[in-house]
């Protein structure tokens, strides 16, 4: 399922994790977002460092150019998803609030928190079975397609983490 109908979004990987490497790519394919090393509209950023992302953000920032309009409306020129690490999320929301408020009209800056696995279930849990069976979690390239889908459609979306949990 593509982002947007009939565009192909380019998108710029930035200091992505080798772990992250394939199953992001294969949600690129999903979605219908194409890895240059230039001329991107989207930044996905895997910088584990709060300095070293608002780096990144910004020099982003300075190769886009300004917010267009839209009658009253500011429309965002590029979009950066930083990936965080798994258990950094609320170590790391202020660094991404400050980010979206700082290049706010021109960038929407997001960010997919690889939620960690839940712990095993304790034994008195484990002789339990529900009546009806969850499907479980997708992927993870299927779960990042579907987050990254989210993010990029959504045209309000600034400073917010969308938690990401996939089977492993």
């Amino acid at each position: 399922m593509s982002l947007r109908k009939g565009v192909t979004m380019r998108a710029l990987l930035t200091d992505i994790p080798p772990a992250l490497a394939a199953p992001l790519t294969e949600a690129l394919a999903l979605c219908d977002l194409v890895p240059v090393q230039t001329d991107a509209s989207v930044l996905l950023l895997g910088a584990g460092d709060p300095a070293q992302a608002l780096a990144r953000i910004a020099d982003f920032a300075a190769s886009r150019p300004e917010a267009g309009r839209a009658g009253a409306d500011r429309i965002a020129s590029g979009q950066v998803v930083w990936l965080l690490p798994a258990g950094q999320a609320a170590v790391l929301q202020g660094t991404l609030a400050r980010a979206a408020l700082t290049h706010a009209p021109q960038l929407r800056v997001n960010a997919l928190h690889l939620a960690p696995r839940r712990p095993p279930p304790a034994p008195w849990q484990a002789a339990w079975t529900a009546a009806t069976q969850h499907p479980g979690p997708p992927p993870l390239p299927q779960a990042l397609a579907q987050a990254l889908r989210l993010i990029v459609q959504g045209p309000a979306l600034t400073g917010q983490v969308v938690n990401v949990v996939a089977r492993r």
